[in-house]
């Protein structure tokens, strides 16, 4: 239900988010916005001082501020959709309890990016990655291919959206279908079910922050496991998607066989590495897609290993030469 006095509502996940949540809730706080919003924190059974921390900025802005609390862990992807059910704004922008924002114009410009193009269901921005401990320097991650306006089938190849980028426009569809909470990437689901009904804006500038940390559970993800998990995804999606949709759906499976036949390949695991050029080879099929350069290469190299290191070399002296 929409309240008309609340323009954009904010969803928080926490789940054992004590040493991040107050960063979370104070870059939401700290919005400029000509338009009221709300915000909505829902923690999912913490066991750590995450609900003391809510507790705290709720008493001091409970005019703003609206606490869902799980009597037990349900799991994100119910707690999501408890926490968006409970959304009144007409729009929902969202936000683990782990990350956080760093442009105090961000709800303003994404609901004035949405109120400025009705054909669009959401809208999202680039996002820079650190890491604790600064493991890594940060990394800005944005689109493959950078462009104002994206559609469905475009989400369909890859996840474009991080889920603290995201604003949605609510009450496209009347409840969450049950191959949403089918799915092992809920953020990604979410954004499939509502860009089933209008187009994918972007803003490409990074107004928030995605954090790794050693308890964040897809961050500390191997890539392997990622990609097994994007493809699940994909087979979800296959089922619940128009036929209009299945050729895309292929060539992005087939593209993540030949990812994973070659990090297999890579890490002498030659068993799997056959099974994911095989299973390309199929998806390829599917998409009416013909073998290309770099699938053959990786055939020969799978298959006749020998034959392409002896072609490796011929490639190299001829390069010397």
């Amino acid at each position: 239900m929409t309240d008309a006095r609340v323009k954009v509502s904010v969803t928080i996940l926490a789940y054992n988010h004590e040493r991040f949540i107050a960063d979370a809730i104070e870059g939401v706080l700290a919005q400029n916005t000509d338009f009221p919003y709300e915000v909505v924190v829902i923690d999912d059974g913490s066991r750590d001082g995450t609900r003391d921390v809510i507790g705290r900025y709720w008493e001091r802005h409970r005019d703003r501020i609206r606490v869902l609390l799980n009597r037990h862990n349900i799991g994100a992807r119910a707690s999501i959709v408890r926490a968006y059910r409970a959304c009144r704004g007409r729009y929902v922008a969202s936000l683990d309890g782990d990350d956080y924002w760093v442009c105090p114009d961000k709800l303003q410009r994404q609901a004035t990016f949405l109120d400025d193009h009705p054909d669009c269901a959401l809208c999202f921005h680039s996002v820079r990655a650190v890491w604790d401990e600064e493991r890594q320097p940060p990394v800005l991650m944005r689109p493959p291919r950078i462009q104002e306006i994206y559609t469905l089938a475009d989400l369909l190849e890859c996840n474009l959206i991080q889920s603290c980028s995201v604003m949605y426009r609510k009450g496209l569809f009347c409840d969450h279908p049950a191959w949403v909470y089918l799915t092992p990437a809920m953020d990604w689901a979410h954004h499939i079910l509502h860009a089933r009904h209008g187009d994918i804006g972007y803003i490409d500038e990074p107004m928030g922050v995605y954090r790794h940390h050693r308890n964040g559970i897809y961050s500390m993800t191997g890539e392997i496991d990622k990609l097994e998990v994007s493809m699940e995804c994909l087979r979800r999606f296959r089922c619940a998607m128009d036929r209009t949709y299945h050729r895309t759906i292929a060539r992005s499976l087939s593209a993540h066989h030949l990812e994973l036949a070659r990090k297999c390949r890579q890490a002498g695991d030659v068993v799997r590495s056959r099974a994911y050029a095989r299973a390309c080879i199929v998806e390829s099929l599917r998409a009416r897609r013909r073998p290309d350069r770099v699938l053959t290469r990786m055939l020969v190299g799978v298959y006749l290993p020998g034959l392409h290191q002896w072609l490796q070399k011929l490639f190299r002296r001829n390069c010397v030469a």
